[in-house]
């Protein structure tokens, strides 16, 4: 073996070690930041008033869905995506919100944004979801880069325009 494939070889190996040491120190970081999404709450609101509480692990355990959207940004085309979460009437319905003489659901951001979504549109199966996962991965917190780590989307609604990234609570009025 010459001098030069010594040295190739040396670098591959040297490469090696360094992607194993990496992946074995990331999958702690892994483990924190799902358990930081796991601990995560969503509030219920009912006339103003703290209904509810839910971590993302009870959320999970309401019966998560696998369902598409398609996510439409400025000036791109629409890309449709698989999104992971709960339907959010079935959320509500476990926390015992009364539905009776409601107008819209209220979904409201950590950033401030907020989102009425008719009761036609929330009661309607397969529409209005608490999602928490885009394509098996975790959305993410805003510090992550991720939308999330909830984000109300409306699976129906082909541009988009009426989701709420961040969203922490919801209201039913």
């Amino acid at each position: 073996m010459n001098k030069q494939t010594k040295i190739i070889i040396g670098v591959f190996v040297c490469m090696g070690v360094i992607l194993g040491v990496t992946v074995y120190m990331g999958r702690d970081d892994l483990a924190v930041r799902t358990e930081l999404n796991n601990d995560a709450i969503f509030t219920i609101m009912e006339e103003g008033q703290k209904v509810r509480e839910y971590t993302m692990s009870e959320i999970q355990a309401m019966g998560e869905t696998h369902f598409k959207a398609n996510l439409k940004s400025s000036g791109q085309a629409a890309i449709e995506y698989t999104y992971q979460g709960v339907l959010m009437k079935t959320i509500l319905e476990n926390a015992g919100v009364n539905f009776e003489g409601k107008n819209a659901a209220i979904v409201t951001a950590v950033d401030g944004y907020v989102v009425s979504v008719g009761m036609d549109k929330l009661m309607d199966d397969e529409n209005v979801y608490l999602a928490y996962m885009r394509e098996g991965e975790l959305i993410g917190t805003y510090e992550e880069g991720g939308r999330g780590p909830y984000m109300m989307i409306i699976s129906k609604d082909q541009f988009s325009q009426y989701w709420c990234k961040y969203a922490y609570s919801v209201e039913l009025q």
